[in-house]
């Protein structure tokens, strides 16, 4: 018979919630494929933020979560809007980790930040060759004005509305599909590879983050280490 592994997960807008959905689910499922030895199934569920503060929103979700679901591990999404996920964490996961452990019923329960640098949008540009083929160009980087590394780039969103401007503008209107990139946000979720986006800081400390937990969950060997 298979552990069942509970995972819960909050994020701040309805493209992030169709893309971490398949990202933590791949991502846990990259763990225990390299790592364990055991039959697990992920049963992952969203839940919508409900309070004033960032603390009081991951809150209520945890609670809910751990309470009613039985969740093992909570992620929270929270884009850094810097360089680095410094602040974020000082000034919303610090205050969260203190509030949680100071509430007995949901204190056992596991929290992961998800922290992009700047945000979502430059892990969806980890892969370049993937992004290209599915916004159907064959332009460079350069031309694409997508020069440079993902996390260096102060508005990855905008990167990528303005190459899908670029790109639909150099067909023929009867040929534009006229892509928006809320269509890009599931589909590079679900293909994305691992390895492209471990070359990610804010990605590696996600995946290190959560190989940790699953060994504390003892899903993995407590011996292993990557």
């Amino acid at each position: 018979m298979s552990y069942q592994l509970f995972l819960g997960y909050t994020f701040e807008g309805t493209t992030d919630k169709v893309f971490y959905k398949s990202i933590i689910e791949r991502t846990i499922s990259n763990i225990l494929c390299k790592y364990s030895n055991k039959d697990v199934e992920i049963i992952l569920t969203p839940f919508n933020k409900d309070g004033d503060s960032f603390v009081e929103q991951a809150i209520e979700s945890i609670t809910k979560g751990y309470l009613e679901n039985s969740i093992d591990i909570f992620y929270i999404h929270s884009d850094a809007d810097d360089s680095t996920t410094d602040d974020v964490i000082k000034n919303k996961f610090e205050p969260l980790l203190k509030a949680a452990s100071s509430i007995e019923e949901i204190s056992r329960c596991e929290i992961i930040p998800i922290i992009p640098v700047y945000m979502t949008e430059s892990w969806m540009l980890a892969d370049f060759d993937l992004f290209k083929k599915e916004i159907s160009t064959t332009k460079t980087k350069a031309q694409l004005s997508l020069s440079g590394k993902p996390e260096q780039f102060t508005d990855p969103k905008l990167k990528i509305i303005e190459a899908l401007r670029i790109t639909n503008n150099e067909l023929p209107k009867k040929r534009r599909k006229d892509l928006l990139i809320s269509d890009l946000y599931q589909i590079i979720g679900q293909k994305i590879g691992i390895d492209k986006l471990m070359t990610l800081d804010s990605f590696n400390k996600f995946y290190l983050n959560s190989f940790e937990f699953l060994k504390k969950l003892n899903l993995i060997d407590y011996k292993v280490n990557i």
